[in-house]
Parts: structure tokens; sequence; C-alpha cells
């Protein structure tokens, strides 16, 4: 008996060092996602991240959609019915001032970006766009995720409106249709799709975006 409780007692006792020193390393086991979400760590969430929009009162940290300056390597991106890479930035040059390009959308195209990690702290989006051709110009924006209930889905977020000069939209809230998931896994992926819908009465409409980039953080 008394061998029994002296292995009993040795057994506590290490379970209670090895809990002691999860508290103190501050580790802890991560419970699995119930559906439809990702864990681990976005690939921002360990970047310096820019200031870009700073000219404009916006003083929220941003980073960069991947390919979203169309000037190098688009990996991801879905450019179809005609939406292409083109000669001419946005006027601002907030990512650099040797970019050269955007992207054109001409009536009945559309692109789609990369899936990107986001999480209940990533709460907006801004991109520059330009439209030529249109008395009332409108460019739908669309995200794409997976529900709470693991089926796939899209959802228009909004009609953006552009002049004849490049401009920034405002900041674009887009996580309500996955704040369910959110709830329960703190992350999910998500992807948006630019939609150039073709008018009769204006065959002749053009839009351009350029430099796509996410507030992680609410930090604005």
């Amino acid at each position: 008996m008394r061998r029994k409780l002296a292995r009993g007692r040795s057994g506590l006792v290490l379970a209670i060092s090895v809990v002691v020193a999860a508290v103190a390393t501050g580790t802890t086991t991560a419970k699995p996602p119930k559906s439809g979400g990702v864990t681990g760590v976005c690939d921002w969430m360990n970047a310096a991240l820019p200031t870009p929009f700073t000219p404009w009162n916006d003083f929220g940290q941003y980073f960069l959609l991947s390919g979203g300056d169309f000037e190098g390597d688009l990996s991801g991106w879905t450019l179809s019915n005609g939406a292409a890479v083109v000669s001419g930035n946005e006027s601002y040059q907030i990512g650099s001032p040797a970019d050269t390009h955007s992207l054109l959308l001409p009536p009945g195209s559309y692109a789609t970006t990369p899936k990107v990690c986001v999480t209940d702290q990533s709460p907006d989006l801004r991109v520059a766009l330009m439209s030529t051709g249109a008395r009332d110009p409108k460019l739908e924006i669309d995200l794409n995720f997976t529900d709470d209930k693991g089926n796939p889905r899209t959802q228009k977020l909004k009609d953006l409106r552009g002049g004849s000069g490049w401009a920034f939209t405002d900041p674009l809230k887009f996580l309500g249709p996955v704040n369910n998931v959110l709830k329960r896994n703190g992350q999910t992926v998500v992807s948006f799709t630019f939609v150039a819908k073709a008018k009769k009465d204006d065959p002749d409409l053009l839009w351009q975006i350029d430099d796509v980039y996410i507030d992680p953080y609410k930090s604005g």
C-alpha cells in the first residue's frame, strides 16, 4: 500500500510540475478548430507592417495582399474574361516609386485574389481604383469564404465607385459574413473577387485597380 501511495504521490507531483512549467513559459495546448477555419499563425503576424494611408489620416498598419501591387508574381490570382496586368500605376505610388503596373478589368471580366488568412482583428480592406467611359461606374467586390458548416460561399460586399482619376476606397469592412467562423476558430481564410459587370449602355467601360491592402489589427 505504501509503495502504491508513493507512486501516486510522485505521479501527482510530476503532473503539477508539468502544469507549473507550462504556465511559467506561457505555453498551452491549442484546441482544434470546430469547423471551417485554420489554426496556427497567419504569415503577416510576424511581419513589420507599414502605415501606407497616413496621407488620408488613416494611421492603421496594413499588409499588401500577395501580388496586390501587380508588379510581379501573381500566383494564386485568377484573371478571367480579359482581366490583365497593364502599364500604369496608381498615381500615389504608396507601395514604391518604382511601381509601374496595375490590373485592367474590361466589361464582363473578373479577378479573384489568392486566399488570405484573417482574424477577428482584420476589419477592412483598401484598394486603389479608376474607371473610364462610364457615367455612374460600379465595380462589384465579393467575399469568398467557407461558412461554419463547411460550405464554400460567395457574398457580395459592395459596389465600389470610381472616377477618371486614381483614388483609394474608404476602408471596406468584410468580416460580417465570416463572424460565425471567427467566433469558433479565431481565424479563417478568405479571398476577394472584383467583378466588372458589362453595361449595355456603356460598352467602353474600363476599370483599373492597384495596391490591395488589408488592415489586420484594427489599428487605425
